[in-house]
């Protein structure tokens, strides 16, 4: 299934407001790897569905970020999940800045990744978008129609309502230029294991980038 058992550091995208920066993901002991193939086969679809759900998070991981010349330090929770937060003050560098985040175990550095964080630019509108039905055709109230789409279909076959992704393209420039984005952050029910899955269906239809928020992480079992 295409699985690692080297420790994973999953970063996801961070964001900045008043004067204070957050970074968030998970370390994992076990995960899968990204998918690299997509071919619209029900077989190939299910099993790259449900691997996203083998992983075993790390717990108990000391996490580091340095910015700026200091470092800030927290730790995984039962789940594997991260959350740090810091305050700097001003100037800000501006839009999609990097960070890398480090794990550590013992003092030892265990894994590590790359992230960005969204400071969004002044006198901005921001938007709160729901992901599912609202922009991803999901079929949420139909757990019928919801299970055949998501095993028939992957990310990059899945299809966007009409008109949304130009809808959103307009928000993201309105009162602001192209090079100076408004944020989004998208929120959603679904869990953080589909979070890759998300990102890549963002990405190959244009929708805005952006920071999302979803539910807690679930194991294979789970799901039975």
């Amino acid at each position: 299934m295409r699985l690692t058992d080297k420790p994973t550091v999953k970063v996801y995208h961070g964001y900045g407001h008043n004067n204070c920066l957050t970074v968030f993901g998970h370390v994992f002991k076990l995960s899968p790897f990204p998918r690299k193939q997509y071919r619209q086969s029900f077989i190939r679809n299910t099993l790259a569905l449900l691997r996203l759900f083998v992983v075993k998070p790390y717990a108990g991981v000391e996490i580091q970020v340095e910015w700026k010349g200091k470092l800030y330090k927290t730790k995984t929770g039962k789940d594997g999940f991260f959350r740090l937060s810091w305050e700097d003050t001003e100037p800000f560098e501006r839009g999609w800045v990097p960070v890398m985040v480090k794990a550590y175990r013992h003092s030892m550095l265990v894994a590590k990744s790359a992230g960005r964080i969204f400071i969004p630019y002044e006198t901005q509108y921001l938007f709160i978008s729901d992901i599912d039905d609202t922009f991803l055709i999901s079929h949420s109230a139909n757990l019928r129609k919801r299970l055949q789409v998501l095993f028939t279909q992957n990310a990059r076959s899945r299809q966007p309502f009409e008109g949304v992704v130009r809808h959103y393209q307009l928000l993201a420039q309105s009162g602001t230029t192209p090079d100076a984005p408004n944020p989004f952050f998208f929120v959603s029910s679904s869990e953080w294991n589909l979070y890759e899955y998300i990102l890549e269906f963002t990405a190959i239809h244009k929708v805005p980038r952006g920071v999302f928020l979803l539910s807690q992480l679930k194991g294979f079992s789970e799901l039975l």
